[in-house]
């Protein structure tokens, strides 16, 4: 090999090495704003299977609802029930 092709393989080496640091670098950012997601994710998950495998732990907001304000559950259930008839006849006219 000459000299001349010497360098130029160096310098292409160089320039690889370079580039290597710098994907490296940035799949080292894009993994760590991943590993944060991931985490997050797993958070919820693990809150779903708790409250899958303890269903009475969702009982508690709707008690304290019915002992400490009755009526603005009667009326929550009064305006879901009229949101829910009001769908329906939309639905009836939508697919008549």
């Amino acid at each position: 090999m000459t000299n001349a092709t010497t360098l130029a393989l160096l310098r292409q080496r160089d320039d690889l090495v370079a580039q290597i640091a710098f994907e490296r670098a940035a799949i080292t950012q894009n993994g760590a704003s991943l590993r944060r997601l991931s985490r997050m994710i797993d958070k919820v998950r693990d809150g779903i299977h708790y409250l899958k495998s303890h269903p009475e732990t969702l009982l508690l907001p709707v008690v304290i609802t019915v002992v400490a304000r009755p009526w603005r559950l009667l009326t929550v259930a009064i305006s879901g029930f009229g949101l829910w008839r009001m769908a329906q006849s939309w639905r009836r006219r939508i697919l008549s």
